[in-house]
């Protein structure tokens, strides 16, 4: 039976909004695996046969994280599986060398530390990895442990039969790989859920997408219609047309066509900014050219942050600027007085909706400023 969808794709790539996609996370894991590596080494130092390789083995796995933390940081690409071969060949190093050091000691294999580090990196790879790509990296170094463990605390002092020195030097990994894999499992099939759901939420035609912009122009009407009925009431009752109804009906007549042709040329996404405090900036009309799902994604978005009652005053902007390939891209700054989880669940479903509406998404939380572009439509 084939796997699921979810099996291969990354929480990385299924919600790069969320914290725990943060590029922190393998930094973290890094000082983890120090922090614990050096205090089983100098607490076992007069045991060890070479006890500076697991300094050096320490050193490895701390590199293993730092690479990780590097190759995902905000605007890089999504990481790769050709990418994470480097820090598991950093692990499988730092296994060997570790080995070596625990062979003819008299380190127990229940004091070796070395599958907690393997197991901190593969915890360090979890939110950029798919959970397939997660059970394969598991294998590998469980098998990598489990070898190392039978060389190592085999010998004279070994308190324990092969297999079960192997699954006891193994263990610290199978439990790293079912929690990582666990992990970006729930993760992706919860997020596909979300956006499953904001998806449907989609209006699936133009009359809903374009609602603004007609009730901007009945309000337009409306307010012009004030201005002329009284106009038009007071020529009837005095039954004459004087020269002052002449100029006056000149000036509401070029008044009332000016407005009309300043809301022909108003795109949509201008008539929304007269809803709330929102400057558009699209000199060359390009929010005309989104379609249908495009245009009810990206108006969500900004309708649900207007309404937010943390969204600052004159806080939203957003610019629409052509390509040489006839794109266009687009930057929103968003700021909005909220804690980084609950600005996160309020933006989440409608980020996810956009994320498959447009290509090159982009959220940079520093900043807080979204960036897209959608192609041409020609």
């Amino acid at each position: 039976m084939p796997l699921d969808s979810a099996w291969y794709i990354s929480p990385q790539r299924t919600d790069p909004l969320s914290w725990f996609t943060r590029p922190l996370i393998p930094l973290i894991f890094a000082f983890t695996a120090v922090v614990y590596g050096l205090g089983v080494t100098l607490f076992t130092w007069e045991l060890a046969n070479e006890p500076w390789l697991d300094l050096i083995a320490i050193a490895l796995v701390f590199g293993a994280c730092i690479v990780v933390q590097l190759w995902t940081r905000p605007l890089r690409k999504p990481f790769t599986p050709r990418q994470a071969v480097v820090p598991i060949t950093l692990a499988l190093l730092a296994v060997t060398l570790s080995t070596y050091s625990s062979v003819e000691s008299e380190v127990l294999v229940q004091h070796w530390w070395a599958p907690i580090g393997v197991g901190i990196v593969l915890g360090s790879l979890a939110p950029y990895s798919s959970p397939l790509n997660l059970v394969l990296y598991s294998i590998v170094l469980v098998c990598a442990v489990s070898v190392g463990g039978w060389i190592a605390f085999m010998g004279p002092v070994g308190e324990w039969p092969a297999f079960t020195t192997m699954m006891i030097a193994a263990s610290g990994v199978v439990v790293a790989g079912v929690a990582s894999t666990t992990f970006s499992l729930v993760i992706v099939r919860r997020t596909q859920s979300l956006l499953a759901g904001a998806g449907a939420a989609q209006p699936d035609s133009n009359a809903a997408t374009d609602e603004v912009a007609r009730h901007v122009e009945r309000r337009t009407l409306a307010r012009l219609g004030t201005q002329v009925a009284p106009f038009l009431q007071s020529v009837a009752d005095s039954g004459i047309v004087t020269d002052a109804d002449r100029a006056l009906a000149g000036q509401l007549a070029r008044r009332l066509r000016s407005d009309l042709v300043s809301q022909a040329n108003r795109s949509w996404l201008e008539s929304l900014a007269l809803y709330g405090a929102m400057y558009v900036v699209d000199p060359d009309h390009r929010a005309e050219r989104m379609n249908t799902v495009q245009r009810a994604a990206l108006r969500g978005l900004i309708l649900a942050v207007m309404k937010n009652p943390s969204t600052h005053n004159d806080s939203l902007f957003i610019e629409l600027r052509g390509q040489d390939d006839d794109s266009t891209a687009v930057a929103l700054s968003i700021d909005i007085d909220l804690p980084e989880g609950r600005r996160t669940m309020m933006l989440a479903p409608y980020y996810l909706t956009l994320q498959t509406a447009v290509r090159d998404l982009e959220w940079d939380p520093s900043r807080e400023l979204l960036k897209f572009q959608f192609p041409s439509q020609h």
